[in-house]
């Protein structure tokens, strides 16, 4: 009975907060799609084009090369892959057609990213009340709900994992809990590199705190590699090859690219930043009064509860005395360490201001993030797990059901409502779908197209540059038909960047001399049915 309750009270929390998360979608009846029309249609062709990669032999693309840059190779690479999630979207693909694999996609994740910290929060013996607390954070939290708007940061399951095996390779090193790390950091990367980039800097930070606040360790851990240096570097090795695999393409095919300092401006993690959610939710008013306005992708403020729950810790956790700590004890406190640590290193004193960052990008890796504000992933993992042992330890000096019961039920009832009262970025699939296959019957057949980046929706928006250009790759992709046209992390070599936005007769023959002979059909959505041909000679 009492394991039946509290499965139930999983399932009651993984349901609200799946519903509260994707309420537009839910609420239209799947005529919305909760994503923004650049990043976010982005990810989903990057998606659809591994299925149709794996699953169509006639496909124009390939798995390393989307039909977009023509005739570019390896342009997967300027981007994220997301294949430590696409068997998800494949899965949903054997059943339904695109457009709902998306949106399924998007939900099957979250509720991955809920139930991955679940089972780490009760590995870790955290209560139940506190588990089903930290998964719902680390799912349903503001700043994640926010950021479906760029869904290669929803696939963050891998997260808790990794920080878990980080802890048991110090409590007691071995090779299965090695494995188990790499492993995990590995799936992460797969996932989403920029996830993968923030979990690492956060292991490097979280597991030497560690193993200085435990004494002994150290040289327990030290003492079993020599002992077991075989089957260490075994493990070593293999996941060393894998991250060669998977990054060394990256490398080779991005060399002498990378971000400038100045290039994130406008994506730091200011002061301002980490006290603004998402417009409507619960503080956005109040706090608008005191605190400049932040940028799109800078929305990290998740409620007081979190942010009370990780400063009380803090405070508490060194005058608790040494004979008297549990043994979670130093892995709380390296994980507030590494919160606190990230949120300084990153910390940005304005938009355009100086950071420690200006050093910390020169880490291997450091110099493809542009978004430094997506820090908030490392901030909330670790902050969260080193709040909720804290708060465990608490709770075990408190006698009594009822005596627990005063401190959690108005915590969490807080925790809860922060999360909620706003609504995520959501367009009706009607006003994108429905004019990519427009404009890809016109543009089936043809040898090469360009797509002019730009098209206007039933509701009269007009969608140009990124979106404009991403509406394009979709149109190729749907007519199978290699484009021109290109959105990523970056632009292939000497491609041309004209002022207007649109390609030129001229920059096309320009970039297509000595690479293609033949026609590219221009197509324009405003012209419906209508194309020209341009000979490339």
């Amino acid at each position: 009975m009492r394991t039946t309750a509290i499965l139930l009270a999983y399932a009651i929390a993984l349901a609200f907060g799946t519903y509260n998360t994707f309420r537009p979608t839910f609420d239209s009846g799947f005529v919305r799609v909760q994503t923004e029309r650049g990043d976010g249609m982005l990810n989903h062709l990057i998606l659809e084009n591994s299925w149709l990669a794996l699953t169509d032999s006639d496909y124009c693309g390939t798995l390393a090369t989307p039909p977009f840059f023509y005739p570019e190779p390896y342009t997967l690479l300027y981007s994220e892959n997301l294949f430590g999630s696409a068997p998800i979207y494949w899965a949903m693909r054997v059943v339904t057609d695109h457009e709902y694999a998306y949106i399924w996609w998007q939900i099957v994740c979250s509720a991955l990213n809920f139930v991955a910290f679940a089972v780490v929060g009760r590995w870790l013996r955290m209560p139940h009340a506190l588990a089903l607390a930290g998964a719902f954070l680390w799912a349903f939290a503001a700043v994640h709900a926010d950021q479906i708007k760029h869904s290669q940061m929803i696939p963050r399951f891998y997260m808790p994992f990794a920080a878990y095996y980080a802890i048991q390779l110090v409590l007691e090193p071995s090779a299965k809990s090695l494995n188990r790390l790499f492993g995990s950091v590995f799936l992460q990367c797969l996932a989403c590199v920029y996830s993968g980039w923030f979990l690492v800097v956060g292991l490097a930070v979280f597991l030497p705190a560690l193993l200085a606040l435990r004494p002994g360790s150290a040289r327990e851990l030290r003492r079993y590699a020599v002992e077991n240096k075989r089957r260490v570097g075994g493990v070593c090795l293999l996941w060393g090859f894998a991250m060669l695999a998977l990054f060394g393409p990256y490398i080779v095919v991005n060399l002498g690219v990378s971000r400038t300092y100045e290039d994130c401006h406008g994506l730091f993690p200011t002061p301002a930043a980490w006290f603004t959610a998402p417009t409507g939710s619960r503080w956005y008013d109040t706090l608008g009064l005191v605190r400049e306005p932040a940028p799109f992708e800078c929305l990290l403020f998740s409620g007081f509860a979190v942010y009370g729950l990780m400063l009380a810790a803090s405070i508490h956790l060194p005058f608790l005395k040494r004979v008297s700590r549990p043994t979670m004890w130093p892995v709380a406190v390296a994980g507030l360490i590494t919160a606190v640590v990230w949120v300084v290193l990153t910390l940005a004193t304005s938009q355009t201001g100086e950071s420690f960052w200006r050093v910390v990008r020169l880490i291997p890796g450091g110099g493809a993030i542009r978004v430094v504000s997506r820090v908030y992933v490392t901030v909330y993992l670790f902050g969260t797990i080193g709040a909720l042992l804290w708060l465990t330890m608490v709770l075990e000096r408190v006698p009594g059901l009822a005596g627990r019961a005063v401190i959690l039920v108005p915590l969490l009832t807080l925790l809860v409502w922060e999360q909620t009262g706003f609504e995520q970025h959501s367009f009706e699939r009607r006003d994108f779908y429905p004019y990519v296959e427009q404009n890809a019957d016109t543009l089936r057949g043809a040898e090469v197209g360009y797509v002019v980046p730009r098209f206007v929706d039933s509701k009269e928006k007009v969608s140009v540059g990124a979106y404009g250009e991403v509406f394009a790759m979709w149109v190729g992709m749907r007519a199978n038909v290699p484009v021109l046209n290109g959105y990523s992390g970056r632009w292939p070599h000497e491609f041309p960047s004209p002022p207007t936005g649109s390609l030129s007769d001229k920059d096309m023959q320009e970039w297509l001399k000595g690479k293609f002979r033949g026609t590219v059909r221009y197509v324009d959505s405003e012209s419906p049915g209508r194309f020209r041909l341009i000979v490339i000679d």
